[in-house]
């Protein structure tokens, strides 16, 4: 049971809960999407390796309160094996932000929504139609994505899309945002997706490739300033 205030709460993690692991330095393999696999005596265990940390050493725990907000707090490394290892976590989790989940921008990507034709006199109004579509954003909540088609706020529709180096995803959702959102760039309304039913490893996958997927952007991004930067510096000496 998780209790809540304004910045900070108690959160209980149970078998199977999902959180996101961070370092407190960069380290290959973070951050790491892992379910809790049980808890003993207030250690909580995980199957897996946490290579490079070691017994002792401290981590950033994350947690996504659905319809709720994004919590994060810390916690030391009590054992470890190749297999396995334990967590001692605090009981103290800080807000970190109103969404609960992170979403990344997925401009380039498209989504194949299936929906149920509008009520109408038309015969065939209980056949499934489809419309692919350019994605905006995509979190392991929902996506976004442009379109000026007549969705009802409320629909339920079925949205396919493929994530490089990730799965392809067949995910079931609901219309959270009608046509009348703020146009995009291309001049488009956007029409945001709420997913629910969603199985663990859907959002496993979902959460691990967002934020791997926000760490090499990160990189690239600091890999083309420090470019910028020498280019800089060589230009002001001639």
């Amino acid at each position: 049971m998780d209790e809540g205030s304004a910045k900070t709460r108690r959160i209980e993690l149970e078998a199977g809960r999902l959180v996101i692991l961070h370092p407190d330095g960069p380290a290959g393999g973070f951050p790491m999407v892992v379910p809790v696999d049980h808890v003993e005596k207030g250690t909580h265990w995980f199957l897996g390796s946490i290579e490079p940390l070691r017994r002792g050493q401290s981590l950033i725990v994350e947690c996504p309160v659905p319809g709720d907000a994004r919590y994060a707090t810390r916690a030391k490394v009590a054992a470890c094996s190749p297999s396995t290892f334990g967590l001692e976590i605090e009981s103290e989790w800080e807000r970190l932000q109103q969404r609960a989940f992170v979403r990344v921008s997925a401009h380039g990507f498209q989504v194949r929504v299936v929906r149920l034709a509008l009520p109408g006199p038309d015969e065939a109004r209980n056949d499934l139609v489809d419309d692919v579509f350019d994605l905006i954003y995509v979190s392991a909540g929902g996506i976004r994505f442009a379109s000026d088609t007549d969705f009802g706020t409320g629909e339920d529709v079925v949205c396919h899309f493929e994530l490089p180096g990730s799965l392809c995803f067949v995910l079931p959702g609901r219309i959270v945002r009608a046509p009348d959102a703020p146009p995009t760039t291309r001049g488009k309304p956007s029409i945001a997706v709420e997913f629910f039913g969603l199985d663990e490893t859907n959002r496993s996958q979902l959460l691990r490739w967002i934020y791997r997927e926000q760490v090499r952007r990160h990189r690239e991004e600091a890999r083309l300033e420090e470019k910028a930067r020498a280019r800089g510096k060589r230009a002001s000496r001639r």
